[in-house]
């Protein structure tokens, strides 16, 4: 009996592979990402939340993904101190998180619609609300190809890329990519794990990649041997340098914290 299943099984996998069969993920990705490959990549822009350690059943959902804004902004979750930061300069460092990201254990990443995005955030802070979430910045290839198909060139005005301040996460309904992630192009400048030589100047990619910016390599200045951490897709005032390709270190130095630089998670 044991060796006819065994055949039995051999012979359902094999007629699987000749019909050519899709072979799905082991499990699906959580409510708050989408499948992109074997990643799943966070559907909007991340925004940071600091959540007291009291909170476990809010924390649990972060974690999930299946944490909703009526449940960070509660009544009972105010009064239990949490509060949403990355709003303006400063606001997660004043509330024990410093640019190092050393000791921040109470600030989760959360990817949801209809908030401001985090911004003022250093690499290291953004990293490490990502882990307390239990997800990670993306690699720039995960991040590149989960962009792929958010609207660029011509059709790049579709996102947050000609206006004064960045918009809340979804507010651009058509600015989403195939696999359905939102916002990858304008907005914010998204972190991504990666870090390379810090740009000494830019140029644009042809035109069939949309003529969006790319500011990457030719090392730093004597002055100011730091790495730089790859940032992608462009923000709210970029215009068509914004776009699926556009990729810089200039700004990227993992210690920055600027209005345009904020991040998205994967897992």
């Amino acid at each position: 009996m044991k060796r006819a299943t065994a055949v039995l099984r051999v012979a359902v996998v094999g007629v699987g592979l000749g019909l050519g069969l899709l072979v799905e993920p082991a499990a699906a990705c959580p409510a708050d990402s989408v499948q992109s490959g074997t990643v799943c990549m966070d559907k909007y822009e991340a925004s940071v939340w600091y959540v007291p350690s009291t909170q476990g059943i809010l924390i649990n959902k972060i974690r999930k993904g299946t944490v909703k804004l009526a449940d960070l902004t509660s009544t009972g979750a105010v009064a239990a101190g949490v509060v949403q930061l990355g709003l303006v300069f400063l606001d997660i460092e004043a509330a024990g998180c410093p640019d190092t990201g050393n000791g921040c254990m109470d600030f989760y990443a959360v990817s949801i619609p209809d908030v401001r995005p985090a911004r003022f955030i250093t690499w290291f802070q953004a990293a490490a609300a990502a882990r307390n979430s239990f997800k990670r910045l993306p690699t720039n290839q995960e991040w590149q190809v989960a962009a792929l198909g958010t609207p660029d060139g011509p059709r790049v005005e579709t996102c947050n890329v000609n206006s004064a301040d960045v918009a809340n996460t979804r507010s651009a309904p058509d600015c989403i990519s195939d696999v359905g992630a939102f916002d990858m192009v304008g907005n914010v400048w998204e972190w991504v794990g990666d870090w390379g030589d810090r740009a000494q100047g830019c140029q644009t990619w042809p035109a069939a990649f949309g003529s969006d910016v790319s500011c990457i390599g030719e090392g730093a200045s004597e002055s100011l041997k730091l790495p730089g951490a790859f940032t992608r897709g462009g923000h709210w005032s970029d215009g068509t340098f914004a776009g699926v390709f556009a990729v810089s270190t200039a700004l990227g130095i993992p210690s920055r914290a600027e209005s345009e630089l904020g991040f998205r998670c994967a897992r």
